[in-house]
C-alpha cells in the first residue's frame, strides 16, 4: 500500500507500479463510502487507518520531499489544476460542484497575489496547511501526515524524492517486485526530477526570499526534523 503525499512523485510511483495495483478506490475525487466524505489519491495515513484495508497486513510505504520544493511545486500545481480540473470527468454533480467551489477559492487566493509565489505564500493561512478535510483541492499538508500516526512512524518504508531512483529500487526489492518501467508522470521536466539546483539538494530554493523560507520553516518544522532535511 503506497501512501501519497502531494507533490512527492505520486504519479510516477503509480505509473511504474500500475501492473501490480489492486486498489479499488478512485485516484481522482470521489465520495468514499467508509469515510463518508470526498477524498482522492492523496489520502493521509489517518484516513487510511480508518479503512478496512489498513487491517489486512499490507506493507505500507510513502515518498517524501523537502518542504521548499513541495511548496513551490504545489504553487505550480494549483495553477495547473485551475486549467485542467474543470474539464475532468467526475463521479457525480455534487462532487464536481464541491471541487469547483474549492478551485474557485484557490483561484481567488492566487489572483489576490497576482499569481506571484511569495505574495501567495504569505497569504496562505496555517489552517490551509495543517487542517485536513476543509479543501481537498489544497492538500499541501506536512508530509508526515502520510508517514506517521499518533506520534509514531506508521509506514514500513519512507523514500525521498531527492534519492528517488535508488529509493524506488529499494522499495521494489522490499516488496519483491520486478519493475521494468522507468516512466515519469506529472513532471514538467522529467530529466530534472532528481537533479538538485543548489548545495542543499533543493531544486526551487532560488524562488524563496528570507520571509518565504521562514514561513515554510515554521509550517513544516516537523517534516524537517522527522525526515532530516536542512532548514535554510
Amino acid at each position: 500500500m503506497i501512501l501519497a503525499p502531494w507533490k512527492s512523485a505520486t504519479s510516477t510511483v503509480r505509473v511504474r507500479l500500475a501492473p501490480f495495483s489492486e486498489g479499488s478506490y478512485d485516484v481522482f475525487y470521489d465520495l468514499n463510502p467508509v469515510l463518508r466524505r470526498v477524498v482522492h489519491q492523496h489520502m493521509t495515513y489517518a484516513d487510511f487507518a480508518a479503512l478496512p484495508e489498513s487491517r489486512l497486513g499490507y506493507t505500507t510505504a510513502a515518498f517524501v520531499r523537502n518542504p521548499y520544493d513541495r511548496v513551490y511545486s504545489g504553487f505550480l500545481q494549483l495553477q495547473k489544476d485551475l486549467r485542467t480540473q474543470p474539464e475532468m470527468e467526475y463521479p457525480d454533480r455534487a462532487v464536481r460542484r464541491l471541487v469547483l467551489e474549492q478551485l474557485a477559492e484557490n483561484r481567488a487566493q492566487l489572483e489576490h497575489a497576482s499569481f506571484q509565489f511569495e505574495p501567495w505564500l504569505e497569504s496562505v493561512e496555517d489552517h490551509q496547511v495543517l487542517a485536513v478535510g476543509r479543501n481537498t483541492s489544497f492538500p499541501l499538508h506536512p508530509a508526515h501526515y502520510w508517514t506517521h500516526h499518533a506520534g509514531q512512524q506508521a509506514v514500513d518504508f519512507i523514500g525521498r524524492v531527492e534519492n528517488f531512483e535508488s529509493d524506488f529500487e529499494r522499495l521494489c526489492s522490499k516488496l519483491g517486485l520486478l519493475v521494468d518501467s522507468h516512466a515519469n508522470a506529472n513532471v514538467e521536466a522529467p530529466e530534472d526530477l532528481l537533479v538538485p539546483k543548489d548545495g542543499h539538494g533543493y531544486r526551487y530554493l532560488e524562488h524563496f526570499g528570507a520571509a518565504a523560507r521562514r514561513r515554510v520553516n515554521d509550517l513544516f518544522r516537523e517534516d524537517f526534523a522527522l525526515f532530516g532535511y536542512a532548514m535554510v
